[in-house]
């Protein structure tokens, strides 16, 4: 049974915090021992503790926080582990560290296209988009040493039309709703879609979901209330049932100024919702342009508004974009498949262990476990 220590630094609940709790679930179903080591009072550990798995604190205060470093190395030995995952620039740090003080080998995994340091300790990076591939070699990183593994999530099935938002928003079933989802931070770019509500022909109504109590929230919150679409404007706040929430949504818009490969945009294809988005980053790779969806410009809220009125327009094409981005999702970004190319990384570990003293021999202990069938193409060598 392998056994595999998971770090991350980070107080909030975001992409990468929901990714790899969704890993270790998967991966602990599959027969292998997890533990998490990350900062005690943050949204990561009550998950992990609260889905019945382990959790160790570890603070890492800043980038040289040698009691944290000398505590990682300590767990990676009292937990017997095979195998250190970490995940972002503070996790990747730390757990190179204690790869190199224990002689264990480091997988880590890069969630963004701005963040590229402290990844040299690993011998094994994956990238959750080719987008962040290309990054990571702009930063020098030896390609041979990247594997894109994109993200995935559990199956989204919207059977039947559930009720309860539009029915507590007030909305009947001939008005459209849109969504947008994500942290309330300048980089999600509520204000375009704001803008672009302004400016659109259809009576459509907009539910943003996401923790606004943040500066650019309430930015937000204040610029809803003076804007023509006022009125049509909804703040749903942090919403712990999306994927349900998500089924209720005739479109989703993501006008994003930055993305690496968003789990927001996977979940709405898992559920057979069409979705606009920025291209930029890692978007085209989810989305599609002309196929799931639709690709507009960063920073456009008028052309925003053009391809959000053209979906209005025409019923029969949101249903073939949201159909074939559901085979997208099926074809690509299932948890399985994350997990099935996860546990590939973690076999070529062998020859790439930081100390040589130690090496990874792996099978597969699931039983419907299979070879990936990420059908990006990939920045490593295999």
């Amino acid at each position: 049974m392998l056994s595999i220590l998971f770090v991350l630094h980070s107080h909030i609940c975001g992409g990468a915090e929901k990714h790899l709790l969704m890993l270790m679930q998967g991966l602990s179903q599959r027969g292998y021992r997890t533990a998490f080591a990350g900062p005690e009072d943050s949204w990561l550990m009550e998950q992990v503790r609260g889905s019945g798995l382990t959790g160790y604190h570890l603070p890492m205060h800043g980038m040289f926080d040698l009691w944290s470093a000398l505590r990682l190395a300590a767990l990676v030995q009292d937990f017997r582990a095979d195998l250190i995952h970490s995940h972002l620039t503070r996790g990747a740090r730390y757990a190179g560290l204690a790869g190199t003080m224990t002689g264990v080998p480091v997988v880590a995994t890069a969630h963004s296209t701005n963040a590229g340091k402290h990844f040299g300790g690993a011998g094994r990076i994956i990238a959750v988009s080719e987008a962040v591939g290309r990054f990571l070699v702009s930063r020098g990183y030896d390609r041979r040493r990247i594997v894109i593994v994109p993200n995935g999530i559990p199956d989204i099935r919207c059977s039947t039309r559930p009720l309860p938002l539009r029915q507590n928003l007030g909305l009947s079933e001939d008005i459209q709703l849109i969504g947008v989802v994500g942290r309330f931070i300048p980089d999600k770019g509520q204000d375009i879609a704001l803008d672009a509500m302004s400016r659109l022909r259809h009576p459509a109504h907009l539910a943003l979901i996401g923790d606004d109590s943040t500066p650019w929230g309430r930015e937000m919150r204040l610029r809803a209330d003076s804007g023509a679409a006022q009125g049509r404007l909804h703040f749903l706040g942090f919403r712990d049932d999306l994927p349900v929430r998500m089924c209720e949504l005739d479109l989703l818009v993501a006008p994003s100024r930055r993305e690496a490969l968003s789990l927001t945009l996977i979940e709405s294809a898992a559920a057979g919702i069409p979705a606009i988005a920025s291209r930029i980053g890692g978007i085209p790779e989810v989305v599609m342009d002309g196929e799931t969806g639709i690709l507009v410009p960063p920073d456009d809220p008028v052309g925003l508004a053009v391809a959000i009125d053209s979906l209005m327009d025409d019923p029969a094409l949101r249903s073939r974009l949201g159909a074939a981005a559901r085979r997208r999702y099926e074809n690509g970004f299932t948890l399985d498949s994350m997990l099935d190319a996860t546990e590939d990384v973690y076999r070529q570990m062998q020859p790439y262990g930081r100390s040589g003293r130690r090496t990874v021999k792996l099978k597969r202990s699931h039983p419907s476990a299979r070879t990936s069938k990420n059908n990006l193409p990939s920045a490593s060598a295999r």
